[in-house]
């Protein structure tokens, strides 16, 4: 159980891990900066507004109610994702790795013990992690 959880641990940091460099290459390709907010509970970067331009999208939180696991793209030509019903809309994650499929269903099957939170912009999943309740 403890080797469950440690697993599962070092998997939420990898995801946070792995989210923020995105987040923070597309916040620096528009000119933007970016700032660790000291007043929110969670790691997900603030964006600080230099310039910004009329068309930058929010990006929300919310915890995942549902998820749509896509094991075979189908036409072949698409590309493989992970969809997750987040405020009342499913939102989506192209080329999600093995551990990030386990991870998530993993939670699924453990309503109970772990929850899947989701930083999404629009349709598009920009940050996961699956944490414990």
């Amino acid at each position: 159980m403890l080797k469950n959880r440690l697993i599962i641990a070092g998997l939420m940091m990898c995801l946070i891990l792995a989210a923020i460099p995105s987040v923070l290459s597309a916040t620096a390709a528009d000119g933007q900066g970016t700032a660790l907010a000291s007043s929110s509970p969670t790691t997900a970067p603030v964006v600080v507004s230099k310039n910004l331009p009329a068309t930058t999208t929010a990006v929300y939180s919310n915890v995942a109610t549902k998820y749509w696991l896509e094991l075979k793209a189908y036409p072949s030509t698409n590309t493989k994702g992970l969809w997750l019903y987040v405020d009342k809309d499913w939102r989506y994650l192209a080329k999600p790795t093995s551990n990030i499929e386990s991870s998530v269903q993993q939670a699924f099957a453990n309503p109970g013990v772990f929850n899947v939170q989701v930083w999404y912009s629009g349709r598009d999943i920009v940050g996961l992690v699956v944490n414990t309740k």
